[in-house]
């Protein structure tokens, strides 16, 4: 899955994508494949849109993540690697909520009462 996301993430269209990892990866559970993939596509792009930059020491440990998963970043696409940084934490093993976390992510639900 995750080497499906950067595939997708790096400027192959979504359709090729699928139809290299779709039998391998159409038994977990969840939503489909192709489901995840658009909605990621599009909300990466909206990530890259919105991008106003980062201080370059943010920048440099989101880079030395994707490096150390071997994620090769597009130079158009630092707005969406912070997303991609938490799915480099997630697929190197650290904890979903702890990558959240590096990624300053908030995570803490707001009860209304």
């Amino acid at each position: 899955m995750f080497r499906a996301i950067i595939e997708v993430w790096q400027g192959k269209p979504v359709k090729s994508v699928l139809g290299k990892y779709f039998e391998d990866l159409a038994h977990l559970p969840g939503y489909n494949l192709d489901y995840i993939l658009y909605a990621l596509k599009w909300i990466l792009d909206q990530e890259d849109v919105n991008f106003k930059g980062r201080p370059e020491k943010l920048q440099q440990m989101l880079d030395n993540k994707c490096k150390l998963a071997k994620v090769d970043v597009p130079q158009s696409r630092k707005g969406s690697q912070l997303a991609i940084f938490l799915f480099c934490d997630i697929f190197l093993g650290v904890h979903p909520v702890e990558a959240l976390l590096s990624a300053n992510l908030d995570i803490i639900p707001k009860f209304r009462g």
